[in-house]
Parts: C-alpha cells; sequence; structure tokens
C-alpha cells in the first residue's frame, strides 16, 4: 500500500497539531520546521483539511492553525480518506503497472483466485475498522508513554 507524501506530511501536521491542542495555534512555518516539510507545499495541505473541517486558521500575530475538533473524535480512517481526496481509503491489493487488482476483477473463475481475492478484501476490511478504532488522541497518548517509559529505563550491559 501506498500513500501519497500529501497524507504522509498532512499526518504529521495533525499529529503536531493533536499533540498541542488546547494551547494555541502553530504556524505553517513552526509546523514546517518541525516536521521537515515545505512551507509551501504544508500550507496546500492544511488549506485542503480546512475546507473540510478538520483544521482552522487564527489570523493575527499569533495566528496559525489549529484542529477543529478534539484529537479523540478525529480517527485515522477520516484523515486518511479527507487527505486522499476520496470517499473511500486507498486500494490495498497489489497491482502491477495499470492492471486491476483481485478486488476489482472478482478474483477470477478458480478457487485459487477467489481466495486470493477474498483476502485482500478481508484485509482491506481489517484495515479499515482498525483506522476507525484509533483516534489522534490515542496515537498521542501512546507515544507520550512510550517517550515517558524510556525515559527511565535502566540500560543494561552485558559483558
Amino acid at each position: 500500500m501506498k500513500f501519497s507524501t500529501r497524507t504522509l506530511y498532512g499526518l504529521k501536521a495533525v499529529l503536531v497539531l493533536a499533540s498541542r491542542f488546547g494551547e494555541g495555534s502553530l504556524s505553517v512555518a513552526q509546523i514546517a520546521k518541525k516536521e521537515g516539510i515545505s512551507v509551501a507545499y504544508l500550507e496546500q495541505i492544511l488549506n485542503g483539511l480546512k475546507k473540510k473541517g478538520f483544521v482552522r486558521s487564527v489570523r493575527g500575530p499569533q495566528g496559525g492553525y489549529v484542529l477543529m475538533k478534539q484529537p479523540s473524535e478525529i480517527s485515522l480512517k477520516q484523515l486518511f480518506y479527507a487527505l486522499e481526496n476520496a470517499a473511500a481509503p486507498p486500494p490495498v491489493s497489489p497491482r502491477r503497472g495499470g492492471s486491476k487488482g483481485p478486488l476489482e476483477t472478482g478474483g477470477g473463475a478458480d478457487e485459487i483466485s477467489a481466495a486470493n481475492a477474498l483476502f485482500w478484501k478481508k484485509f482491506k476490511n481489517s484495515l479499515e475498522e482498525g483506522l476507525d478504532r484509533v483516534s489522534l488522541q490515542s496515537l498521542i497518548d501512546e507515544a507520550r508513554r512510550l517517550k515517558k517509559g524510556k525515559a527511565g529505563a535502566p540500560y543494561t550491559f552485558h559483558i
């Protein structure tokens, strides 16, 4: 499965905003510098997310962007749909060149082809369900727990 740079960078930017939710806005330049993203490209991504109701812009000297909803109310599935400009997530079936994957062809006539098509259908459904269960807040919380756990972990050396 491949995601566009728009999705990869958009996820990073939204995670930065989610991690600072309730603390005020962040400028595009601050986010871009923190994540190593082009300011112009990030502005396009955030404008797209603004049109879809994920972020809002704040004017003025302390202006920038903030999330429109609590991070716990935004699932990864919603975010991926918005970033990929799609009604559904990107395809998850194997592809060669411009040929259709097994989901699009119906799996063929024999049982192996049908089983292959079923695998990709189940994989896609599992992925969508998983993305729907994970919120931005749950990612931030888990990342903070992991960071906190590593900071206090003693190092053990075996010689």
